[in-house]
């Protein structure tokens, strides 16, 4: 049976109970080598060190008062936007996303930015109609997602007739490939919209742009290692579109279906399974996507560079080489098998 929900009153009056519990006390966060950060609150201080009460267990620590970081109140438990924080320390940021997560929330803004934590399965966050739901909004009228940052600039490239650039960064394994893949499939589906006609629901419509600006004529200068994503009078992103819905359902047009599905195969030959990730870019990929004055799709362009060729013949034992090694060996084998069947 799930837990039933809370009604207002109850949930107002444990975050009193809690708010009430917090002041009592002076809470901080202790240095922990395995869990990163505890909580504690402070016992006792003496010159630079203090002796500190952790919550967990009622163990007391005496540490460097230095090493401490303030705790925020309970009001700010899973907040939205980190930078809503009265004490914004690594501590507190790492609290925060490790709550948001355990919620099921991946997605946390941080002032202009968006953090993603990489949940190593799919979630249902990226249907057709969690792309209409960001469709036309402002950010702060949704839970921060990957979509509400696509929408902001395909709104700016509009409205300010200017490219935009969406930049993914973060270390191996942190999920670059698969954010760019849902910024692809978000602006792929709200381009896919204006081909819909007057039937379309106006919420999902895409704006109409400049007419007077061209935006096919991108230049090819100035391109950055990492995953990005341009916008304005042409999007740039790399993304590979696996478990688009709209593909299966065949509302796309020909160009979106191709730079969707143009990712796959650019994988196959820049992507290798590492010790940290298994589906590891070993080149950088710039892809620019060209909006007409509609706002429909009008073309795009893919920049491939910095390709680890030496993989092919040297890598640790415990990586493999390039996807499409393993794929083609995989055919063949399925090959031979249909052959001796025949035979």
């Amino acid at each position: 049976m799930p837990t039933p929900r809370l009604s207002q009153s109850a949930e107002a009056a444990r975050a009193a109970a809690a708010q009430a519990e917090f002041n009592e006390k002076k809470w901080i966060w202790v240095p922990d080598d395995k869990e990163g950060y505890l909580a504690g609150w402070v016992h006792n201080e003496d010159g630079e060190y203090g002796d500190i009460i952790m919550a967990a267990g009622g163990e007391i620590r005496r540490v460097p008062l230095f090493t401490l970081s303030k705790m925020n109140p309970p009001k700010f438990d899973r907040v939205d936007d980190i930078a809503d924080l009265t004490f914004l320390n690594e501590a507190s940021v790492v609290h925060n996303l490790r709550l948001r997560f355990g919620s099921g929330a991946i997605y946390t803004y941080s002032g202009l930015f968006l953090v993603a934590v990489n949940p190593y399965q799919s979630l249902p966050l990226y249907s057709d109609a969690i792309i209409h739901q960001y469709r036309s909004k402002r950010r702060d009228e949704n839970a921060p997602h990957i979509f509400a940052v696509a929408e902001r600039a395909w709104v700016n490239m509009g409205e300010e007739r200017e490219n935009q650039s969406i930049l993914i960064t973060g270390e191996s394994g942190a999920g670059k490939t698969e954010s760019t893949k849902k910024v692809i499939q978000y602006l792929a589906a709200i381009a896919t919209d204006v081909h819909q006609g007057p039937s379309t629901p106006s919420h999902s419509r895409s704006p109409t742009l400049p007419s007077s600006q061209s935006f096919s004529n991108m230049p090819s200068t100035g391109l950055p290692r990492t995953n990005s994503t341009k916008l304005g009078h042409a999007p740039t992103t790399s993304t590979t579109g696996s478990g688009f819905a709209l593909t299966a359902k065949g509302r796309l047009g020909l160009l979106e279906r191709q730079i969707l599905q143009a990712n796959p195969i650019l994988e196959a030959f820049g992507n290798a399974q590492t010790q940290r990730n298994n589906n590891s870019s070993r080149f950088g990929k710039f892809v620019r996507i060209s909006f007409a004055p509609d706002g429909s799709i009008a073309g795009a362009n893919i920049d491939w560079y910095l390709l680890e060729k030496s993989r092919v013949v040297v890598r640790s034992e415990a990586e493999r080489s390039f996807h499409v090694f393993y794929q083609l060996l995989a055919g063949g084998l399925d090959l031979k098998v249909t052959s001796w069947r025949q035979s």
